[in-house]
């Protein structure tokens, strides 16, 4: 119990320190408008060269909407904790680092899965994508899925980014 209260604490608090500068409308432009728009641009280029279907490009950027947020996300986790000076104090703690570094992730994991959900919704407005409901869970999957590697991926770079000066 104490584990599972130190990660989700922990990571609540690490999420709202560094998004605390921020403002929504900010929020709101870079990591749900932009995503949207990113995904009706290809659509419609997608439509006008006629190579795959509109599904194809929706659920190709759908998944490439979560990587502004999760790979950014846990890249940053670690390296504004070294920019500001609480690395040292976070890795010499007795705690769990399992527990630690997986308390970061998961609003990073949360955040990107909500944007990708609301992408695909936005998707299902403008271009009319059509799912069946079989479809549905494993849809759900692979968002949650693409999540969690992305979030990953992001903290194996913010890792990686300790041994150089400049991590981005």
């Amino acid at each position: 119990m104490r584990t599972l209260r130190l990660a989700g604490i922990g990571g609540i608090l690490a999420y709202r320190a560094l998004f605390n500068w921020t403002s929504p409308s900010l929020f709101i432009g870079s990591l749900m408008a932009a995503p949207v728009f990113q995904l009706l641009f290809f659509v419609y280029l997608g439509r006008e060269i006629g190579v795959a279907d509109d599904n194809f490009y929706v659920l190709g950027n759908v998944l490439l909407a979560a990587t502004g947020a999760c790979v950014t996300g846990g890249t940053m986790a670690i390296a504004n904790e070294r920019r500001y000076g609480t690395l040292g104090p976070v890795l010499l703690s007795p705690r769990s680092r399992i527990a630690l570094w997986g308390g970061r992730a998961l609003p990073y994991v949360g955040n990107a899965f909500l944007i990708m959900t609301f992408t695909l919704a936005c998707a299902a407005v403008t271009v009319g994508l059509r799912m069946p409901a079989s479809g549905i869970p494993g849809l759900i999957l692979a968002l949650l899925a693409a999540s969690l590697s992305g979030t990953a991926f992001g903290i194996v770079i913010g890792s990686l980014g300790l041994r150089v000066s400049n991590t981005m």
